[in-house]
């Protein structure tokens, strides 16, 4: 197959991945804040909740979402919203220099890409529910 006919399937790889290891009723896909956000404009790919500081998950496949995701956690702080954010890259040797820079100074904690870290991230999110 040629690269423009090739697609990705990091974004339901992502989904499926979390429907795997987070319990439904502690997760939710496509979340955004209902009182400051009920447009969506700040989205988060999987919301883990439950815990003091509920996971914010963004699956970052390109370097416009690297920046959304950079936005979305500013404007969290901004807001005062508790929460943890987690950056998972489809490949993180491919993001740009400056939206990847910019995402690092403001992410807790990154993953360079899903593939290579199922057992981290499955350790990671693990620790993270039993945080309660």
């Amino acid at each position: 197959m040629s690269r423009g006919i090739v697609k990705s399937t990091f974004l339901e790889d992502f989904r499926s991945f979390f429907s795997e290891i987070v319990p439904e009723e502690r997760r939710t896909f496509g979340w955004r804040h209902p009182e400051h956000d009920p447009q969506g404009l700040y989205s988060v790919d999987c919301r883990v909740n439950g815990m003091a500081r509920p996971l914010c998950v963004f699956a970052l496949p390109t370097d416009g979402k690297i920046r959304d995701a950079t936005i979305s956690i500013l404007q969290f702080e901004k807001w005062g919203i508790p929460f943890r954010s987690v950056g998972i890259f489809e490949d993180q040797e491919e993001a740009g220099r400056r939206p990847l820079a910019r995402f690092t100074d403001v992410c807790d904690r990154q993953f360079s890409s899903l593939t290579a870290n199922t057992d981290r991230l499955r350790r990671f999110v693990a620790e993270a529910l039993e945080s309660t």
